[in-house]
């Protein structure tokens, strides 16, 4: 009987620690979707200050998730993810349209990934 309840107490917080962070990535991607929509705003109205704002944002929102997704992807896409990151940071800070916008959509899209490569779904199982 004790073995049945120490299995059932395993599995019932395996269950609690999925659940949760299912739900931190999905609370991420749903912040940094606002975020990046004040991003792209902020350069199609060449408002510097807001998008330098706006990435220091991100960049806070990461640091508080990044305890969680370093938990199941790999060290690769977190250092891709981050130095992206900093790369907007730095074309933001000089400027640079061309160079910033298309970091920014590598990183957009990377971000965006995030809930599809740590989410839970069906299809993986099958």
């Amino acid at each position: 009987m004790n073995r049945v309840i120490i299995a059932i107490c395993i599995l019932a917080l395996m269950v609690g620690f999925i659940g949760f962070h299912t739900h931190e990535v999905l609370a991420l991607n749903k912040d940094v979707d606002k975020i990046c929509k004040n991003i792209e705003t902020g350069f199609k109205d060449k408002d510097w200050k807001k998008v330098r704002a706006n990435l220091d944002r991100l960049d806070d929102r990461w640091e508080d998730s990044r305890f969680w997704s370093c938990l199941t992807i790999s060290t690769d896409e977190i250092e891709e993810i981050e130095i992206s990151l900093e790369q907007c940071e730095k074309y933001a800070e000089i400027e640079a349209a061309d160079n910033f916008i298309g970091e920014f959509m590598m990183l957009k899209l990377k971000m965006e990934h995030l809930p599809h490569h740590e989410g839970f779904s069906i299809e993986e199982l099958l």
